[in-house]
């Protein structure tokens, strides 16, 4: 809670500087997986917070490989009509009617222990379809991409956490 409560959405904002009280963890604290977890959450609130101007299907990419490098993950992403070769034709079909081109992101880390593949839904806002929509329910499509958000945020734990499995994640 300490943790969490510290999120701040600042991305637009000049960064102020505040003083920040300390905390002393208790004697048995995972004080290293506790912030795992922390700053998995903040990737999460920062990716569904972002205007769907600025998070469209190259940004959500982008904190995606961005991801990947930090912890040394391999990734696959296939692209606009390649997912038609590539036999993702639905993925394809909701991404299609943007200018910005759809795509599928793979990631893998890990060598060893049981699978794990979360996969999340990164549908951004308007990357194309059909507008079936009354007013009121576009009010909260930007958050469409929050299950691709989320996994990207399960994976950066496991990943910090330095689990023992072989991660999959999977984010059309």
């Amino acid at each position: 809670a300490w943790l969490l409560q510290s999120y701040r959405f600042d991305r637009y904002r000049s960064p102020k500087k505040t003083d920040t009280a300390l905390l002393r963890l208790p004697q048995g604290t995972d004080g290293p997986r506790l912030l795992a977890m922390a700053e998995a959450e903040f990737l999460t609130r920062d990716l569904v917070n972002t205007p769907a101007s600025d998070m469209g299907p190259a940004e959500l990419e982008a904190a995606f490989t961005a991801l990947a490098q930090r912890f040394g993950a391999t990734t696959t992403v296939i692209r606009g009509d390649d997912l038609l070769t590539q036999n993702f034709p639905m993925v394809h079909a909701v991404g299609r009617a943007s200018p910005r081109a759809p795509r599928i992101m793979e990631m893998r880390w890990g060598k060893a222990g049981p699978k794990l593949t979360p996969v999340g839904k990164g549908v951004c806002f308007d990357t194309g379809g059909l507008d079936l929509k009354p007013a009121a329910g576009m009010l909260n499509m930007k958050k469409d991409m929050g299950g691709a958000a989320t996994m990207l945020a399960v994976a950066a734990m496991v990943m910090a956490c330095k689990l023992p499995v072989r991660l999959r994640l999977l984010i059309p």
